[in-house]
């Protein structure tokens, strides 16, 4: 008796007594390996195009509030794009639609501060040569149609720098304050240093010098200072860069008020996470839209996109939780409050961060 022959799979190995169009352990087609050109196009279609995969079935559910959170603790898991990753991977469009809009290399003054400096630094030498020439040429010609000349020069080019040094954001003077560009209080503290120092020596030169005696975290907020002064940008391209990582760290923070305010649902806590997850995935998927076109959206779509998202996290509360229409609105009423507070304290938390590491 012969042998029954068998048909093997070329990606699991998995053998099978008759020839199959599908491998029934790990879904991939039956292939003997050779891949044309309509075999790649067909394959590209189902993935990107086809209505029923995976990423297209996540997006359809995610636009329907708390569809997307029924449907996974209703079981369907393997129909859609695991919650976290969902989370990751729309956090990560919105962090690069913000570097597509340049706003890595934004600073919060509209100009270079160290080519401010500079510039304001070369006028006021400027100043200073002209006034030793014409003190010079006065002694030499010693007669008041000369003094007149030198007076007049003199007093046109002051009016120049007393015109140009404060509204470039600096006076007349040979220092500068740091606290004047970046200050963590609200008390006027000086903390000058001069501006032949801050363009020609470095960082670590500069901490030496002014904070030798200091203590370590003094010397360390000094030479972040003179850090973010010379570079505003860095600190921009910082906090977009640890943006992702922040809003993870948050997200347990929120599902843990989640569970409180829904304790007695009988919702388990790592339930009221991904729910969490999935409301931030479509505003992460909302704010990508409006910063790819906010060049040619109004001013007032930020309060549209305000309000859908809110209107959004309100109905999926409604439909998740089914409550009252009353405890809904008291619960998103607290769930808003804090809300706010979280993103204000890891806000402030990944800029002091960010400045640090700069």
């Amino acid at each position: 008796m012969k042998d029954q022959p068998s048909y093997k799979c070329r990606n699991c190995g998995s053998t099978f007594p008759h020839k199959f169009d599908y491998c029934a352990n790990c879904g991939q087609k039956n292939t003997d390996g050779r891949i044309t050109f309509s075999d790649l196009w067909a394959e590209f279609q189902d993935a990107l195009f086809n209505i029923e995969s995976k990423t297209w079935k996540t997006l359809a559910a995610l636009f329907v509030p708390g569809k997307l959170t029924l449907e996974y603790f209703a079981g369907r898991h393997r129909k859609y794009v695991h919650p976290l990753r969902l989370l990751i991977v729309a956090s990560l469009f919105t962090i690069i639609a913000l570097s597509f809009q340049g706003v890595q290399t934004k600073t919060n003054h509209g100009f270079n501060i160290k080519d401010r400096i500079m510039e304001n630094y070369e006028r006021q030498r400027l100043f200073k040569i002209m006034s030793n020439i014409t003190k010079y040429t006065n002694t030499i010609y010693p007669d008041s149609t000369t003094k007149v000349v030198t007076d007049t020069i003199m007093s046109v080019l002051w009016d120049s720098l007393v015109y140009l040094l404060p509204r470039y954001g600096d006076r007349y003077n040979d220092s500068i304050d740091l606290n004047a560009y970046v200050a963590f209080t609200s008390d006027n503290v000086e903390e000058n240093i001069s501006k032949h120092d801050f363009l020609n020596m470095s960082d670590d030169e500069l901490m030496n010098k002014y904070k030798k005696g200091a203590g370590t975290f003094d010397r360390l907020m000094f030479r972040q200072k003179t850090k973010y002064i010379r570079d505003e940008s860095k600190l921009s391209a910082a906090i977009v860069r640890r943006f992702t990582m922040s809003i993870l760290l948050m997200m347990p923070f929120v599902a843990l008020i989640l569970y409180f305010l829904y304790r007695r649902r009988g919702y388990y806590y790592i339930e009221t996470l991904i729910f969490s997850f999935h409301m931030h995935a479509f505003s992460f998927v909302l704010i990508t839209a409006y910063i790819l076109g906010w060049n040619f959206f109004p001013k007032w779509a930020s309060y549209v996109i305000l309000f859908i998202t809110e209107l959004y996290v309100f109905l999926s509360l409604l439909k998740v939780y089914n409550q009252s229409l009353f405890k809904t609105i008291l619960k998103f009423i607290i769930l808003n409050i804090a809300y706010c507070i979280l993103f204000f304290i890891f806000l402030a938390g990944t800029f002091l961060v960010s400045f640090l590491l700069i």
